[in-house]
């Protein structure tokens, strides 16, 4: 080239090379209930596709379902603390946490069974699946600033009082994940709870006694796959006994937070 022309041509720093994940993109401008200093997005603002809201408790937590058919792959995302509940094994390619790799790089994979219930920290990550069947898993994302029930007086456990109907799957300082079954017929004591969200994984209706008043029965239809918000503000969650008044036996997974 004429060096003349190259003289007259302006120079521009180079600039530095930036990771496509901390990049503004278009899906970060997404609205969601949650703001990371990554940049990246919610799960359910990154692929709606793959992970739905399915019950909420405003100012507290939501329940969000994940469908991943064979194959499908995920946008890059972050959650914070999350607690989660497999429905069905899960054969996961994942960059980034839990597995030793990081976003951006070739992912580890991981073999989770059905009924698996880890409770993860904050991470970002990018998923896809690798097994050939779908792979479904539901968890719990507390919102930011997560409103505290506070000490409910007198409080009975369903854990304590009804241990042949609920057990305790996983828990940390601020959330239990449970499971309750019940045969046909059978009927629980009389218990509190705190704010919790609930999956049916069984069960096609229930009867509720708010406070254990059975002149005051709510007979209440169940649907497998449907997520259930329970806040205790709502009398017939915060304290009650429970029957299964269906036709076949109650299996449903809830998140309850402890504080």
């Amino acid at each position: 080239k004429n060096p003349a022309v190259r003289q007259a041509l302006p120079v521009y720093p180079r600039r530095p090379k930036v990771s496509p994940y901390s990049r503004p993109s278009l899906l970060q401008g997404m609205s969601g209930p949650f703001s990371f200093s990554s940049g990246l997005p919610d799960c359910c603002a990154a692929s709606p596709d793959l992970y739905k809201t399915i019950a909420e408790i405003p100012d507290v937590a939501r329940l969000v379902e994940m469908t991943f058919p064979p194959g499908a792959k995920d946008v890059p995302h972050e959650h914070p603390i999350h607690s989660m509940y497999f429905i069905t094994d899960c054969k996961l390619k994942i960059a980034g946490p839990p597995t030793p790799t990081k976003l951006g790089e070739e992912g580890g994979v991981a073999e989770v069974p059905a009924g698996a219930a880890p409770i993860f920290p904050a991470m970002a990550h990018q998923v896809e699946n690798v097994g050939d069947a779908v792979g479904k898993a539901i968890f719990v994302e507390p919102y930011p600033n997560c409103k505290a029930c506070g000490e409910v007086a007198g409080y009975i456990s369903p854990f304590e009082v009804s241990p042949g109907c609920y057990k305790i799957l996983a828990e940390d300082d601020d959330w239990i994940t449970g499971v309750l079954t019940m045969a046909v017929g059978e009927k629980d004591l009389l218990h509190h709870h705190k704010d919790h969200l609930i999956y049916v994984l069984e069960g096609d209706g229930v009867t509720i006694y708010p406070g254990g008043d059975e002149s005051a029965a709510m007979v209440v239809p169940l649907q497998v796959g449907a997520g259930i918000p329970a806040p205790m503000s709502a009398p017939p969650f915060a304290k009650h006994t429970l029957l299964n008044s269906g036709t076949v036996p109650l299996k449903m997974v809830f998140f309850e937070a402890k504080k």
